[in-house]
């Protein structure tokens, strides 16, 4: 593998989306559709961020989709392409949405996530998140999802 390039976030865009959807095929087993992501870019409230290589900005390295409201951010998204998971990009992701929460002075953050997904639990729980409850066959595969929840009153900085 290559090593990992200077990275950047930007907004994606329609050109994008040939590589987040393989990237999302990869890793879900009930991936995204290309329409879900395209109604995305079309929603007000709607930050969906692309990584990209700094040289080039094309090519895609993971993304974040989320909804910022003026009662809470909700997480739907995150993913990074598997040859570069575990490096910290999810992480940098996660800090973009808790900066711009924090800037914004929305009080909180929630998320749904698979309740067999520990490394995201695990990377969740290290960014201040906590579980709230469970919601039983919330996937169309019948897994059940935890809902996780980040307050941001009296955060001054975002974690690193």
């Amino acid at each position: 593998m290559d090593p990992l390039p200077k990275l950047s976030p930007r907004p994606a865009c329609l050109e994008d989306l040939v590589s987040v959807l393989k990237i999302e095929g990869l890793s879900h087993p009930l991936p995204w559709s290309r329409a879900g992501f395209e109604k995305e870019l079309t929603i007000a409230w709607s930050r969906f961020l692309v990584l990209t290589d700094d040289e080039t900005d094309s090519r895609i390295f993971g993304y974040i989709v989320y909804w910022i409201q003026t009662e809470g951010v909700s997480l739907l998204n995150i993913t990074v392409a598997p040859e570069w998971r575990g490096m910290g990009l999810s992480r940098m992701l996660m800090q973009l949405m808790i900066q711009e929460t924090i800037r914004e002075d929305i009080p909180r953050i929630l998320l749904e996530v698979r309740a067999s997904n520990q490394t995201a639990i695990s990377l969740y729980e290290s960014c201040g998140f906590k579980k709230t409850h469970e919601r039983k066959n919330f996937y169309a595969d019948g897994e059940s999802a935890w809902v996780m929840e980040s307050r941001t009153e009296g955060i001054e900085t975002p974690i690193q």
